[in-house]
C-alpha cells in the first residue's frame, strides 16, 4: 500500500490547485510605452500596425477594436474626483476622431472648483453627475448633454462639426433641444439652439463628417 501523505501536505496540493483555477484578472486593456519596454519600441508597434494609437502615450492592440470605452480609460488618470467628462472631450470619447489639445470636465454648480491638471477646462453647470454615463468607470456626459454643452459653449462652426458627429452615434437631437429650453438659464441659448436645429437638419451627417476629416488631414 503506497504511503498516505500528510494532511498538511494534502491542503497545500489543494490551495496550488485552487490558485491555479482561480480566473486570471484581465490587464488594462491599454497598452502605454511602459508596459512594453519604453517609448521607442511602443513607437515601432505603432508604426508596424501592431497598436493603434489613441493619444501620445496609449493604444490598443491592432487585434482589438477601439471603442468609448479605451478612449475614455485614457483620460482616467486626469478627471478629478466629482467631475465628469464633456465638452469636447466627450465628444471625442463618444464619436472618436482627433483628441482634443486639452481635457474638459464639468462640475456641479455651488460646488467647490476641483483642482485640475494644466491643459484642463472646467465648466460648471446643473445635472452634470446625472446627465453622465460610466464608460470603463469614467463618467461622462451622455450623448444628447454632450451636444447641449458643445452647442452652448463651442463656436458654431466647430459646434456644427461635433454635434453631427454626435447624431451619428446615436444621439437624439430632439431630446437635446428639449433639454435646452427646459433650462432656466442657458448663456449662450440662441445660439445653441441655431446650431441644434442645423445639425438635425442634416441630410447625410456622414458626409459632412468626411468632408471634415478630409480637411483635417490634409498637409
Amino acid at each position: 500500500m503506497p504511503p498516505v501523505a500528510p494532511l498538511a501536505s494534502w491542503d497545500m496540493e489543494l490551495a496550488r490547485m485552487s490558485a491555479l483555477m482561480e480566473p486570471v484578472a484581465s490587464p488594462s486593456p491599454l497598452v502605454r510605452p511602459a508596459d512594453v519596454g519604453g517609448r521607442g519600441p511602443w513607437s515601432v508597434m505603432v508604426r508596424d500596425g501592431c497598436l493603434t494609437p489613441l493619444t501620445d502615450d496609449a493604444a490598443v492592440t491592432a487585434a482589438h477594436p477601439v471603442t468609448a470605452v479605451h478612449r475614455a480609460l485614457t483620460l482616467a488618470p486626469q478627471v478629478p474626483r466629482r467631475t465628469v467628462v464633456t465638452g469636447p472631450s466627450a465628444v471625442w470619447v463618444h464619436c472618436g476622431g482627433r483628441p482634443p489639445d486639452r481635457l474638459y470636465v464639468g462640475h456641479r454648480d455651488g460646488t467647490h472648483r476641483p483642482e485640475v491638471w494644466a491643459f484642463t477646462s472646467v465648466w460648471s453647470g446643473r445635472g452634470f453627475p446625472t446627465d453622465s454615463v460610466l464608460l470603463g468607470g469614467v463618467p461622462v456626459t451622455t450623448l444628447e448633454r454632450t451636444a447641449v454643452e458643445v452647442a452652448l459653449r463651442v463656436p458654431p462652426a466647430e459646434a456644427l462639426r461635433m454635434v453631427a458627429a454626435l447624431r451619428v452615434a446615436g444621439a437624439d437631437l430632439a431630446a437635446a433641444t428639449r433639454s435646452l429650453e427646459l433650462r432656466t438659464r442657458a448663456v449662450g441659448r440662441p445660439r445653441a439652439r441655431t446650431v441644434l436645429a442645423e445639425a438635425r437638419r442634416l441630410e447625410d451627417p456622414d458626409a459632412l463628417l468626411e468632408r471634415v476629416a478630409a480637411v483635417d488631414a490634409a498637409p
